[in-house]
């Protein structure tokens, strides 16, 4: 998916429809559209249309995100990584992202949160490995658990 063409098509980008549902232990292939939802994404003015499918099956509902998107986040994941990455090395937040002190702490905090759940690491340790690992393991380093 290109997020500049469902930028500049809106409702009319042609989203690929899921062969199966995504929903663990579930696998149906009768998947529904299930109408649009406005998200927002960090570099547009305006939210951006995104199509929304629905299982019949086990009534999961999810829409389907670029993937140089996480879930629940504005954010590119390059921009996440670079700005954890430039604070944990230098001491200090990237101000050529033109991102808050705030909301990249707020990812920070769910870093050493994440680590700490996830891996069994002391926060205090090497968190660009920890970073990385969660990455590795397919897990969302910064989202909030609580």
């Amino acid at each position: 998916m290109c997020v500049k063409e469902i930028f500049r098509l809106g409702k009319g980008y042609v989203f690929p429809r899921p062969v199966r549902c995504l929903h663990k232990g579930c696998g149906s292939s009768r998947i529904w559209g299930h109408g649009f939802v406005l998200r927002y994404l960090d570099g547009y003015a305006a939210p951006l249309w995104f199509r929304r499918w629905r299982c019949p099956d086990c009534g999961c509902v999810y829409t389907i995100r670029h993937a140089d998107y996480w879930p629940r986040h504005h954010a590119p994941i390059q921009t996440v990584v670079a700005g954890l990455s430039h604070r944990i090395t230098h001491g200090f937040w990237d101000q050529t992202l033109e991102l808050t002190r705030q909301r990249q702490g707020h990812w920070m905090r769910a870093l050493r949160s994440n680590i700490k759940t996830w891996l069994g690491m002391d926060a205090s340790g090497d968190l660009i490995k920890g970073l990385h690992k969660l990455i590795f393991l397919l897990r969302v380093p910064v989202v909030r658990l609580v």
